[in-house]
């Protein structure tokens, strides 16, 4: 589940999680779990707590690396957006290259 990949991430336990959220460690395993009992409040709690975007909580699982990566590129102005796009481009042109 993406919670639990998210909070580990960034070395948050369930129980620091809770305390950030203001709910209790038990319902923040049942949210990890996608429990039929959680509800909206509880994971738009997470999803502040965690800095990302509601949707994240439930989108592909993504590496530490990655999460680190978009992190990084969404606080950056547009510019220098364009930038790092050009230079990840370029990667990709050069291992697309490579037999």
């Amino acid at each position: 589940m993406n919670i639990a990949a998210l909070r580990r991430a960034r070395g948050i336990t369930q129980s620091e999680l809770a305390d950030m959220t203001g709910y209790t460690q038990p319902t923040i395993s049942r949210a990890e779990k996608l429990d039929d009992g959680s509800t909206i409040a509880v994971y738009k709690a997470i999803a502040a707590a965690l800095d990302v975007d509601l949707s994240q909580l439930f989108a592909e699982s993504r590496s530490a690396q990655e999460e680190t990566l978009l992190r990084i590129f969404r606080v950056l102005p547009p510019e220098r957006q364009k930038g790092w796009l050009d230079l990840a481009n370029m990667a990709l042109s050069d291992h697309q290259a490579q037999p």
